[in-house]
């Protein structure tokens, strides 16, 4: 395999750019099922009440997962709670962020987690609440403005939010679909401290449940906006059995998305996609090749992006 490829493939779930710096990378597999991930994992993990090991902290789950066996679970009363887990972002002020991770959320549940401004939380610190509920809404409450958008149940999807200080604004995108865009100056500061992942679903009697996987965190100072929103590529369903659907935003109209196997060698040649909106959107067929690990790129002039793709 050739050095570029190696490169790429190292990237997979990062993309290329070297202004790229991965601040926090979580898949949850190191952990066994039960354990508490505040208590286990440590920093930057915390509990509401700052007492890891406690009813607010998360286990993690072999129910479901994303990528390996384990996941983390939040699951609660109609009412909300107990769980109420903290990841901690650092208080940052300047500067372009991306944070992502998979989420799923059964049939008949919702789920819910809130964008404070600072790492310890609490009344004044609130930035965002976005609430996922059982009806498949998804609603972003930023100063008692509501905006609706929409989420999948029963599978796997991909929250990305990217957040760029300098600007003072925020957007988030739902399996590469971008739903929703703020300032992060509204209201408070333009600080990130954290993000709160709650037990809650909306209130009775909506229930809580979900999972979240494959949680990253980076710093993209250095890129504009657009060059980091277009990290939302999104490739389903993963595992696939032949068909697979490749998304993404932001990309110029001559991007081009190609399907790699593990030794570099081009096995669907490079394709336009159809603009649909701000999304673009593509498939190709797997089936004729052999169970493994398969390599979607996108490039885009001298950027590219690679996703990693298990054929079962």
């Amino acid at each position: 395999m050739n050095k570029p490829l190696l490169f790429i493939l190292a990237a997979a779930t990062t993309g290329t750019a070297s202004a790229q710096m991965i601040l926090l990378n979580e898949n949850f597999d190191s952990y066994n099922s039960g354990d508490l991930v505040a208590q286990t994992a440590g920093a930057p993990w915390n509990t509401w009440t700052q007492t890891p090991g406690g009813a607010d902290d998360a286990p993690v789950s072999d129910e479901q997962a994303a990528s390996g066996t384990m996941s983390m679970k939040v699951t609660g009363a109609a009412a909300g709670g107990p769980v109420d887990l903290i990841l901690g972002l650092g208080n940052r002020t300047t500067g372009l962020y991306s944070l992502s991770w998979s989420m799923y959320i059964p049939t008949g549940s919702g789920g819910y987690y809130n964008i404070q401004h600072n790492e310890i939380p609490g009344n004044g610190s609130w930035m965002a609440d976005i609430t996922f509920e059982p009806g498949g809404t998804v609603d972003y409450l930023v100063n008692n403005v509501s905006t609706a958008g929409t989420f999948p149940h029963d599978q796997w999807f991909t929250v990305i939010m990217v957040l760029n200080m300098d600007a003072q604004e925020g957007t988030v995108a739902i399996d590469g679909t971008i739903q929703y865009t703020w300032q992060t100056t509204v209201p408070g500061p333009s600080q990130i401290g954290g993000i709160d992942f709650f037990a809650y679903a909306g209130g009775a009697p909506n229930v809580p449940l979900y999972y979240v996987d494959d949680v990253l965190f980076m710093d993209l100072t250095g890129l504009g906006m657009g060059e980091a929103v277009q990290t939302a590529l999104n490739t389903y369903p993963n595992p696939t059995e032949g068909m697979v659907t490749i998304e993404w935003a932001g990309a110029s109209a001559d991007a081009l998305v190609d399907v790699l196997d593990v030794t570099g060698r081009t096995v669907v040649a490079p394709r336009k996609a159809s603009p649909i909106g701000l999304l673009s959107r593509t498939t190709v067929n797997l089936g004729a090749y052999p169970e493994g690990v398969y390599f979607v790129r996108l490039r885009d002039g001298d950027r590219q992006e690679v996703r990693r793709v298990t054929k079962h």
